[in-house]
């Protein structure tokens, strides 16, 4: 872990010195579990599991491999996104502004679930990608490592 133990401002040289060798074109490669630095830091991520390669790309290729979160405000009736295949685990309160509704949607069907939304006046949203732990837990999430094992 090349940041362990720095403090945030020499945790910055170490990204800003990383960032000038790429600029001069070198290429870094930048072991971690730290995957917030990762993700700060990388243009192409490889993610290995029992010494295999098991992903590899950019962090905007691997994110389509899965799904974003989005939460709205919608002044319309919500029951329309429970109908879209892509919605997942959606979930629906009332707030001072409206319907809140939160949901994991298909990357690749964001625009048709945008469309959707639009019909539903909204009035607040937020759609965020997945972070790169929750693309490594898609590979690491069956196994939990414990003393016992």
């Amino acid at each position: 872990e090349p940041t362990s133990g720095l403090d945030p401002l020499m945790e910055a040289v170490f990204t800003e010195y990383a960032r000038e060798a790429k600029a001069a074109g070198s290429s870094v490669l930048l072991s971690s579990h730290i995957l917030s630095e990762v993700e700060k830091v990388c243009d192409t991520v490889t993610i290995i599991r029992s010494g295999v390669a098991v992903e590899s790309g950019t962090l905007e290729e691997l994110r389509h491999l899965t799904r974003s979160s989005v939460v709205a405000t919608v002044g319309g009736d919500p029951s329309a996104l429970s109908g879209l295949q892509a919605v997942n685990d959606l979930v629906t309160s009332q707030n001072g502004a409206g319907i809140r509704v939160a949901f994991d949607v298909d990357n690749a069907a964001v625009s048709d679930v945008l469309k959707t939304l639009t019909d539903l006046d909204v009035r607040g949203l937020t759609i965020t990608p997945p972070s790169l732990e929750e693309l490594f837990m898609r590979h690491y999430g069956d196994v939990i490592e414990t003393e016992d094992a």
